[in-house]
């Protein structure tokens, strides 16, 4: 069905917020951004914010969920297509694909700094847990797609593999954004090819 103007300019403004919080999040962190930050990075009032967004933790609910995964829900398994002809260019595509989104910006931080303002709150403890299992799920379908290529031993845990995967990303770019470390890709590359093999 084709969407009026009223709807079209809705979905407008709710992906203009967005683009403002992400960006001002970025900036500033968490914490220290308002929501006068976002509606004025925006160009809205108060108002239109909360014709989308309940508060700043519902909003931020919002972008982490806009950000994305690998794979959409409606992407089934015979759909995952495992790019890369062999076992080191597959890793190497994947692990380049989440540094080059993560190393750009600070979002990884502001992600944390969101967690550790709101860790007391069961709410956020859910949300985080769901959002770790989303990321689980995506990777371990890459790992199976690997093991259905015969690159990984097809009797290993993917999800117990897919869990160290994301320990190895994830503290690399931690570390990139904490201490200036260098992140270079074909290091990680060996190093989850080490974990895999």
């Amino acid at each position: 069905m084709k969407k009026n103007k009223f709807q079209l300019k809705r979905e407008k403004t709710y992906q203009n917020l967005l683009n403002a919080g992400m960006k001002v999040f970025c900036e500033n962190g968490y914490a220290s951004t308002s929501l006068e930050d976002i509606t004025n990075e925006a160009g809205y009032t108060k108002g239109a914010f909360y014709v989308h967004f309940k508060n700043k933790q519902d909003f931020f609910f919002h972008l982490l969920n806009d950000q994305g995964f690998f794979f959409t829900e409606d992407h089934t398994e015979d759909e995952l297509e495992i790019i890369g002809s062999d076992f080191e260019s597959t890793i190497s595509y994947w692990s380049r694909a989440v540094l080059n989104r993560y190393i750009a910006s600070t979002w990884t931080l502001v992600f944390y700094d969101f967690y550790i303002q709101n860790r007391n709150d069961e709410k956020v403890q859910a949300f985080f847990h769901g959002y770790h299992q989303k990321w689980i799920k995506d990777v371990s379908r890459i790992i199976q797609g690997m093991q259905q290529k015969g690159w990984i031993a097809s009797g290993t845990d993917a999800n117990r593999l897919a869990v160290r995967c994301y320990d190895i990303i994830t503290g690399a770019i931690i570390h990139y954004h904490m201490c200036g470390n260098q992140v270079d890709p074909d290091d990680m590359t060996k190093a989850i090819m080490n974990l895999l093999k």
